[in-house]
């Protein structure tokens, strides 16, 4: 086993001047059929096969990034577009767009209503009482690496690709790493408890990592759900990992005018907080609260991710053995910058070079410890992102910003009718529920209100319903007013958000993101046929050769 050595640059990285690309042209449908040649006819794997499935998620990245700056990319994202196979036409599949479900839904195969992660926190109804549950949050776990309760799967219901592989290839192993606990735990599976390092599915010690990066203890760490103590790796990783990855504590633009002239304006009024909203960006503004939050609302945290996922490969041997393995790599940074500074801000443009550029770098260490063609790569993100209500004025188009007038109409709507919920059944129930949704369809920013009932049931409905009753579970109601037992869908480009942006509905810009697989056996080019993020998982698994569990929401996109 190779030694340890970092192989992270001090600070954030520069940004190189970008090249123009060419990119490749589509390939005809039945080309797109044969997205991996050499499967179609071969079935298992056999050894000269990947050895390494890399599954990417970009947090918050949306198609029209790639769109817009596609041909200033020529690291790693220009690597995906130039030699992948991408679907032009990839949306997830449920309304409730947050995190936590479109990490799920893609390592699962299955949506929300089944893996029951239906959002980033829900309400469950427990002894009389509305409670809130986090989708990963498990106080019954601690916090290894750190202090605190810690995390685990607890909450999915179902299993993903990577228990179907250690279920089928017991010696391989699986590691899932993150800038967020919540991306980190649900990519990792739905790993049983263990106490003593053994995997509970496989009875396989220590074949199942999983780590995510800890703002207040300044590194990454795990939960005692999967190990009792970090590994000697990590923890030497950990050392000194805010002053490396932080640097000087500013964050400053390097982007050629020509470069930067792609987004729209750096200083405009409405990003951030209204205050801090040009470059540079430093640790010592009102935006951060000390070097080690700065780091994880600033590129640098996919910097850190993206050099930890280096040192798993090698200390694990990540690709080496009979088996195929699974590394796991969702990447935050992204998101923050979006929800702070809008998809098409000059930051959230200059992130993107950067993690460009980062990714190149993590290509180029698989292609020499792995072997060029060993390894498979799927990149696709958890959701999009509403542009900013104000930029969508500018632009001509509707937008409104809603801040205390949410709070004021509900409470309007739902005057005089008791507070309903699991325990309240019968026709009376459905009556109050169908009055409430009538006067909340008044409300002018609320476009659809759907009674529960309606989202339980299976009669045929419009496609918007179609995408709530994917993400609806009955004893997991994500929002404050589903409570009352009505759900809500608000118009197009109103956000309840005071300052940034956000995401949550079932509109395109939330629902629609990348979806690209490169590597071995895999042909450039695109497809304009329509894919779902539940098709990932059991596309690499049988890229991987592993059985593909019947009944699953996604499909294998291969002849």
């Amino acid at each position: 086993m190779n030694g340890t050595r970092s192989l992270c640059r001090s600070g954030l990285p520069r940004v190189r001047r970008p090249h123009r690309r060419h990119n490749p042209r589509p390939v005809p449908i039945l080309g797109a059929l044969a997205l991996l040649t050499v499967m179609a006819a071969c079935g298992p794997l056999d050894p000269e096969e990947p050895r390494l499935a890399v599954v990417l998620v970009v947090d918050q990245l949306m198609p029209e990034h790639l769109e817009l700056y596609g041909e200033v990319f020529d690291g790693g994202l220009g690597r995906l577009l130039d030699e992948g196979f991408r679907f032009d036409h990839a949306v997830h599949d449920h309304a409730i767009t947050f995190t936590s479900p479109g990490h799920a839904s893609a390592t699962t195969g299955v949506l929300p209503a089944r893996h029951g992660i239906v959002s980033n926190s829900w309400r469950e109804w427990h002894d009389g009482e509305w409670v809130s549950v986090s989708s990963v949050a498990d106080p019954e776990t601690d916090r290894v690496g750190g202090s605190g309760s810690g995390s685990s799967p607890v909450n999915l219901l179902v299993d993903g690709l990577p228990d179907w592989l250690l279920r089928d290839r017991p010696q391989a192993r699986v590691v899932s790493l993150s800038g967020k606990s919540t991306a980190g735990v649900l990519m990792g599976g739905r790993a049983e408890r263990s106490t003593d390092g053994t995997d509970a599915a496989t009875g396989a010690r220590g074949h199942r990592h999983v780590y995510w990066y800890s703002v207040g203890d300044e590194g990454f760490v795990t939960s005692s759900h999967y190990r009792n103590r970090l590994p000697s790796w990590v923890e030497e990783f950990n050392q000194g990992t805010v002053e490396r990855f932080a640097g000087d504590g500013c964050w400053e633009s390097e982007l050629d005018p020509e470069v930067a002239a792609l987004s729209r304006r750096d200083t405009v009024e409405y990003e951030a907080d209204g205050v801090h909203t040009h470059f540079p960006h430093c640790e010592t503004s009102d935006l951060f609260r000390s070097p080690s939050h700065f780091i994880s609302r600033t590129p640098a945290l996919d910097q850190a991710t993206l050099a930890l996922a280096r040192e798993a490969v090698r200390h694990l041997e990540l690709g080496q053995g009979e088996a195929p393995d699974y590394l796991a790599v969702a990447l935050s940074a992204t998101d923050r910058v979006g929800h702070s500074f809008g998809p098409y801000s000059r930051e959230q443009l200059d992130n993107l070079v950067r993690l460009d550029t980062e990714l190149e770098s993590f290509f180029y260490f698989l292609d020499e410890t792995v072997g060029r063609d060993r390894y498979v790569v799927a990149l696709t993100s958890d959701h999009g992102v509403l542009p900013l209500p104000e930029y969508l004025q500018e632009q001509g188009e509707f937008g409104l910003r809603l801040t205390g007038e949410l709070s004021d109409s509900l409470r309007a709507a739902a005057q005089g009718l008791e507070r309903l919920g699991a325990q309240f059944q019968g026709p009376e129930a459905e009556e109050a529920r169908a009055e409430l949704a009538i006067r909340l369809e008044e409300v002018d920013w609320i476009e659809e209100a759907m009674p529960l009932e309606v989202l339980a049931s299976d009669e045929p409905a419009d496609s918007m319903v179609v995408l709530y009753r994917n993400s609806f579970h009955p004893e997991r109601l994500w929002s404050r007013v589903a409570t009352y037992g009505v759900e809500t869908r608000l118009t197009e480009g109103v956000l309840v958000r005071s300052t940034g942006t956000t995401h949550g509905v079932p509109y395109l810009h939330d629902r629609r993101v990348p979806l690209i697989f490169m590597g071995r056996g895999i042909e450039a080019g695109s497809s304009p046929t329509s894919a779902r993020t539940v098709d990932l998982a059991p596309t690499l698994a049988r890229i991987l050769g592993v059985p593909v569990p019947e009944g699953l929401d996604g499909r294998v996109l291969l002849p």
